[in-house]
């Protein structure tokens, strides 16, 4: 109870803290706000919305048995998952974040997987995507495709070494699946009602996530006001708080294209906190555990830096 207290007491204070903040320097503040906006309107939404709404349609019509009755033997022997994870996975790594926790939570509401497998594909299905990574980050930042490339490789070989450790944990609440007959499943059709309600839920997601990204924003743009002497420590530290805007933060620090390969990389894998912000959005109505999930992503961005490393002399 004292401990619950206390939270709600710092929650609080931080709170009424950033308040003042903007209403002492408002015009710094809507710069970060104008910044989030414009990188939710320009980036996020031409990426992700497609993606969102077309996972939508396939989850909740007849498509999603086809997709688990083609790839179960192929998830099953590489991950002892159903073949509906396939699609999770997928998706997952070309949409980003934090569609494929998204897809994982639908699967589970519609009962498609258990909570353990659930808990178990969020360690290695929820990502940043391949346009984010080579075209934001190292072509857009960088001007630089090939370290973009390298990035690619470094991040997605980290998260199927965490994949395989988690396999490892999970394992007695694994089981191996086989395939089965489509003739239950397949009874739902697509029609405009259930076009209407995918594209209603996938407005209310994008819009959440544009949220986040304004709101995480502004709060990086408060913590820069902390006088603490720049590092390459410090600006690791601010990077965390918003992906997009921590990646910009990275690129433009003064240091070495190797330092910041290595801290880019790392910085990805771990997906900040506005991006377990927007995961545990998606989680809100299930039972999975966002801890557990924010362990295993710091576990991937560990296995992230120390790949990272081994990867320096081909940069």
């Amino acid at each position: 109870m004292i401990r619950k207290i206390s939270k709600n007491f710092i929650v609080n204070v931080l709170l009424i803290s950033l308040l003042i903040i903007i209403l002492i320097l408002p015009q710094s503040s809507m710069e970060a706000a104008k910044e989030g906006l414009l990188l939710w309107f320009n980036v996020m939404i031409p990426t992700l919305f497609p993606f969102i709404l077309l996972s939508n349609i396939i989850i909740h019509s007849s498509i999603i048995s086809y997709i688990n009755y083609i790839f179960t033997p192929i998830m099953s022997k590489l991950f002892k998952l159903p073949g509906v994870a396939s699609y999770a996975f997928i998706t997952g790594l070309l949409s980003g974040y934090p569609v494929g926790a998204k897809i994982t939570a639908d699967l589970l509401t519609k009962k498609s997987i258990t909570l353990s497998e659930a808990q178990y594909m969020l360690t290695f299905c929820n990502n940043a995507s391949p346009m984010f990574i080579i075209g934001f980050i190292a072509t857009g930042l960088l001007n630089n495709s090939h370290m973009g490339i390298l990035m690619l490789i470094v991040i997605y070989s980290a998260t199927i070494v965490t994949s395989i450790i988690y396999q490892i944990i999970y394992s007695k609440d694994l089981s191996s699946h086989k395939k089965k007959s489509l003739t239950k499943s397949i009874n739902k059709k697509i029609s405009f009602s259930l076009f209407d309600d995918c594209i209603m839920n996938a407005i209310t997601l994008i819009v959440k996530i544009g949220g986040y990204i304004i709101f995480f924003s502004i709060i990086l743009n408060c913590l820069y006001l902390i006088p603490i002497k720049d590092s390459i420590f410090k600006t690791f530290l601010l990077s965390l708080i918003e992906l997009a805007n921590g990646s910009k933060i990275l690129a433009n620090t003064q240091c070495v294209s190797s330092v910041k390969f290595v801290l880019l990389c790392t910085l990805v894998a771990f997906g900040t906190f506005s991006v377990h912000a927007q995961t545990a959005s998606v989680l809100n109505n299930t039972k999975i555990n966002v801890n557990k999930y924010i362990i295993s992503k710091i576990i991937n961005a560990i296995i992230t830096f120390i790949i990272a490393l081994l990867f320096i002399p081909l940069l």
